[in-house]
């Protein structure tokens, strides 16, 4: 076979000697070709950009939505949200991750977002490589599950897990505080839907255990005294949690006072983000507008602010051994410890101050700073009366 090199030669000496190579006398020797350094770096780069859209391509979006129904036993990622990704692969894999139990029929659930995020964790998902939107919360609702392990439709599998939701809350209304509110989810096994819908007398409860909440196993008697067929079942108990809630609208900007809240239990809210003491609202002040009978959000709060934008504060400059006092103009708002910008009267220039009390901040001088290296003897160490003139005039200068 001709190479390249061999044609081009044959090209420039086809005149003399069609057919063959040219000998080293026709011409001199073709070398290859050495890449410019131009070409190296432009390497680089496309090997960058291949590698940035290789992540961007391995990324995908969550979209949680605002409700859910799903089909099977187990609620997956794919039932409460949209899973986009530019890898089908990627994207089938990350849709068939199972979160949790689905509701019973008829039931629903309320799952946020931080609630999603923390199973996903948990199954080995690096979050950091996905991003999250759509709804804050999902309900998620007991859909209609095919009738046929029970052998009825599925309006009569929703009566018979109601009719065993209220005989199980009932039992357990005997055994849990009479101020506690609690919900229960069931789960009946292939058959029990049957059983329960063909005897329309009482259900007897036995079983379950103390505390008498979370994961529960129960038996449930169905007919009468006599033939009586027992029926295990798995339940959900869950406690509504007892939170901090408002019973008056509140607007933003307004400071927490006894009579703005009390103590509540909420049900179909998750605890993580709310208040459960009184003690840890009074004083503090709204960020935002608060409807009435509502939980208090954590992010709903914050200490009252102690400067105002445009109020004139005291500026203290601190050094060891030193304090001076001037004034300035605020020009953010902040609580205490904030970091917020503050104009000098004098100079109009602008400076960073920690808030410390009521329309009072403070700044912190720079210490002196001794050198090691020293001078002749008797002459002070190089570099510490500079060093002392620079902080008391770096003092001066911010506060002018």
């Amino acid at each position: 076979m001709i190479g390249p090199a061999t044609l081009l030669s044959v090209g420039f000496c086809g005149a003399q000697s069609l057919g063959r190579p040219c000998a080293a006398s026709d011409g001199a020797r073709l070398r290859p070709k050495q890449p410019a350094a131009g070409h190296t770096a432009f390497r680089w780069v496309g090997i960058v950009l291949a590698s940035v859209v290789a992540a961007q391509a391995a990324a995908a979006e969550f979209r949680v939505r605002a409700e859910a129904a799903p089909a099977g036993p187990v609620v997956a990622l794919g039932d409460v949200a949209d899973v986009l990704s530019n890898d089908a692969e990627q994207a089938a894999r990350l849709r068939a991750i199972e979160l949790f139990p689905a509701p019973a029929v008829g039931a629903q659930r309320f799952v946020r977002v931080r609630e999603i995020q923390d199973l996903l964790l948990l199954r080995g998902v690096n979050l950091a490589e996905h991003q999250f939107s759509g709804s804050s919360q999902v309900a998620v609702r007991g859909g209609d599950r095919p009738a046929s392990d029970n052998g009825v439709s599925a309006a009569e599998e929703r009566k018979a897990v109601s009719r065993v939701r209220e005989a199980v809350a009932a039992y357990l209304r005997d055994r849990l505080s009479a101020d506690e509110t609690f919900t229960v989810e069931v789960s009946l096994p292939a058959g029990a839907a049957r059983l329960v819908a063909e005897h329309h007398g009482p259900l007897a409860v036995r079983g379950g255990s103390a505390p008498w909440k979370g994961n529960q196993r129960f038996e449930v008697l169905v007919g009468g005294p006599e033939g009586r067929e027992r029926v295990e079942i798995e339940a959900q108990v869950r406690v509504a949690p007892a939170v901090v809630v408002v019973v008056r609208p509140l607007p933003r900007g307004a400071v927490i006072g006894p009579g703005d809240v009390e103590i509540r239990q909420v049900e179909g809210e998750a605890a993580g983000d709310m208040f459960f003491s009184i003690d840890e609202v009074l004083g503090r002040e709204t960020t935002r507008a608060v409807s009435a009978n509502r939980p208090l959000l954590r992010d709903a709060l914050r200490a009252p602010l102690l400067v105002r934008r445009g109020d004139v504060v005291t500026v203290y400059a601190r050094s060891p051994g030193i304090q001076v006092r001037t004034t300035a103009r605020s020009k953010d708002d902040g609580t205490t410890d904030d970091l917020i910008a503050v104009e000098s009267f004098q100079t109009r220039k602008v400076f960073l101050a920690r808030v410390c009390g009521v329309r009072e901040v403070e700044v912190f001088a720079q210490a002196p700073r001794v050198e090691a290296e020293s001078g002749p003897a008797g002459a002070p160490a190089h570099g510490q009366r500079g060093g002392a003139a620079l902080g008391q005039a770096g003092t001066a200068s911010a506060l002018r």
